[in-house]
């Protein structure tokens, strides 16, 4: 196959860019070469304290895998990916186009741009059997396991009860709190500068001064009560999921985040939403509790837990960096 237009292949990362990542991160780069275009994980925007064995950085790459292999096919394109090749000068995923798409994508593709996180609290409707076995379908990779739990099923309440705990050590924790107040944009200037991170309106609360902020996170925010708004979440929603990697390595990290993307685009397909609930994914002794709660094999490790259901409103969007700069130079790649 010839080179990709240039005007395609930004077209398709600027897709791909549309993934959900670590507090809005962005910890992705793209390279373009003739037929191939090239993910690196962006360290300087990793998250060492809620994220410091970059399971989190690794999903998020997944996700924008995933993006791109649909985009790709909806432009008549097969993505053939290699994980992180040996050969390669640095960490990577290739991901190699060719000419003839493999799947029919269009509800997918159509997708992507309405996909968001949204946390606000949801209206309580039940997410139907069918729907929800939609959505278990849409997982296709063997490394990845999706384990539903209704809300109001008994089986829950201890899935619950490890979503507090896991926000009661987050939140008594000074670092994860400074972590977590760097990437919230306060204002919207904040968030017009940036073009990244969690911004005020997807938080739920008025665009203020980053002083103001800082000390309501800091006087106001106690663990306990972040603990009870986020039950509160839990129970607003129909169902949780709960995805697990076969084992605790990179490619099956990358599998887990392709598996969730789908899922989300398939409920944002389906006017569903989703929002992160990972507090007992993310605190390594929770976690731990969590995969003895469910007798998991030893090597499988629960990494990323989302409710979903029907929201009250839409969010505004999450911002995005511009596609130049997440495009490697050529030099640089």
């Amino acid at each position: 196959m010839n080179s990709i237009p240039q005007t395609v292949a930004r077209q398709l990362i600027s897709f791909a860019a549309r993934a959900p990542s670590g507090h809005n991160s962005q910890p992705w780069r793209f390279a373009v070469d003739r037929d191939t275009i090239r993910i690196y994980p962006d360290r300087s925007r990793r998250l060492p304290v809620v994220d410091p064995d970059d399971h989190a950085l690794f999903i998020s790459l997944g996700c924008a895998l995933e993006n791109l292999a649909i985009a790709a096919a909806q432009h008549g394109f097969s993505a053939h990916t290699d994980y992180f090749p040996p050969e390669e000068p640095k960490e990577c995923l290739r991901v190699r186009l060719r000419e003839g798409a493999q799947e029919s994508v269009e509800p997918l593709f159509q997708a992507i741009p309405l996909r968001q996180t949204n946390r606000g609290l949801y209206d309580g409707r039940t997410i139907s059997d069918t729907d929800l076995n939609r959505l278990l379908e849409a997982n296709r990779c063997e490394s990845v396991t999706v384990r539903p739990f209704r809300v109001g099923d008994p089986a829950i309440e201890p899935i619950i009860g490890f979503v507090r705990e896991g926000n009661i050590a987050q939140f008594n924790d000074p670092a994860f709190v400074a972590e977590l107040v760097s990437w919230i944009r306060f204002s919207r200037r904040e968030a017009a500068e940036q073009e990244d991170g969690l911004t005020a309106q997807a938080l739920g609360f008025p665009a203020i001064p980053r002083w103001l902020g800082r000390r309501i996170m800091a006087t106001l925010i106690k663990p306990e009560s972040e603990a009870a708004r986020q039950e509160k979440a839990i129970r607003s929603a129909s169902v949780l999921l709960l995805f697990t990697a076969r084992r605790h390595v990179k490619r099956h990290r990358i599998d887990l985040g392709r598996s969730f993307e789908r899922v989300a685009l398939v409920a944002t397909s389906l006017d569903i939403a989703h929002a992160h609930v990972n507090m007992p994914c993310e605190v390594v002794p929770i976690r731990s509790q969590l995969a003895a709660h469910l007798a998991l094999d030893k090597a499988e490790s629960p990494l990323l837990l989302i409710r979903l259901g029907y929201a009250r409103k839409r969010l505004p969007p999450s911002p995005r960096r511009p596609i130049d700069q997440v495009i490697m130079r050529r030099e640089e790649s």
